[in-house]
């Protein structure tokens, strides 16, 4: 799968194309639908498939600090594409030329001119363009002009609720982990590099791969049970803590996840791992003695063992 990053970069291909456009936040199962139809239409025609995504996502642009929480990283999103034999992502940088861009001069500029689009493969409520005054309309429209296709796919729902971005965080942010999960198609996970922690699990005799979190990371902060992807998609059960040490008086309160493996030592600082969250244990929070704290970790450990059912002595 070829990346290009910026319309700049984005040089004219001499044939045909099947595209789809969208955040693809979470690259959840209506995402995957989507994906599914690009690349079914590219093969059955022979021709490039291309997913267009935007980065900054436009409500991060166009509302800053007030924007919905990512459920993804771009990182993560080309993860995940990867699996669905796409040709191409095309990465949009979205700025105020970009937000101005009517869209109408999108699908001229650089949907036919550079992409010559054959095929798009959109939702049901898919809008775009400058004052979201693109829709399906509008694409039919400009595909009887310029003669391409317009495939609409239908919206999955789950229990007459809608799939999508906005259901996947709120799920998340009420800690309904199982539902988040359902819906993405996978269980949820948080995608990251292992950095150099202040070594107090190490010290505590439970030593910990550390991965820093957006302030504004939708789980709540607390104890989870986990299964950990560190390489050949092996998987390690553990123990992690997501939160800010309250019991250490970090001034800084950055967030981190804290991840203890069990029955494996392994170095894994500077490479990255997936963590599957499972289930939560309990909230975050504040010992007045490490014996105290000590003991909190061990029961929580016994409480993560039981869950996945596996002898204490065993890991």
């Amino acid at each position: 799968m070829k990346i290009i990053r910026g319309i700049h970069n984005l040089k004219e291909i001499h044939s045909n194309s099947v595209v789809t456009i969208g955040n693809f936040d979470g690259i959840h199962l209506g995402h995957q639908k989507l994906f599914f139809h690009t690349y079914i239409t590219g093969k059955k025609h022979n021709i490039p498939t291309i997913i267009i995504l935007f980065e900054p996502q436009p409500l991060e642009f166009l509302k800053n600090k007030n924007a919905p929480v990512r459920i993804t990283t771009f990182r993560e999103k080309i993860k995940y594409t990867a699996s669905y034999n796409i040709d191409t992502v095309l990465c949009i940088r979205f700025n105020a030329f970009f937000q101005s861009l009517t869209a109408e001069d999108f699908i001229i500029n650089i949907l036919i001119n550079k992409l010559h689009v054959k095929f798009i493969v959109i939702g049901d409520d898919f809008r775009f363009g400058f004052q979201r005054d693109g829709n399906i309309n509008l694409l039919k429209k400009l595909g009887d002009k310029y003669l391409f296709h317009v495939i609409k796919v239908k919206s999955l729902y789950k229990d007459n609720t809608k799939i999508s971005s906005t259901t996947i965080r709120e799920a998340l942010s009420k800690n309904n982990i199982k539902l988040a999960s359902q819906l993405l198609g996978r269980p949820f996970s948080i995608y990251g590099r292992v950095v150099h922690g202040n070594s107090i699990g190490k010290k505590l005799g439970y030593p910990t791969a550390n991965i820093r979190l957006n302030k504004n990371f939708l789980l709540s902060n607390g104890v989870y049970a986990v299964k950990v992807n560190c390489f050949l998609n092996k998987k390690f059960l553990g123990i992690c803590n997501i939160g800010i040490k309250p019991s250490f008086f970090d001034t800084q309160k950055n967030k981190v996840l804290e991840v203890y493996l069990f029955n494996t030592k392994m170095n894994l600082y500077g490479k990255y791992i997936e963590v599957l969250i499972c289930k939560k244990i309990r909230d975050e929070l504040f010992f007045p003695s490490i014996k105290e704290l000590k003991n909190q970790i061990f029961n929580d450990i016994q409480k993560v063992k039981n869950y996945f059912n596996i002898s204490y002595n065993l890991y």
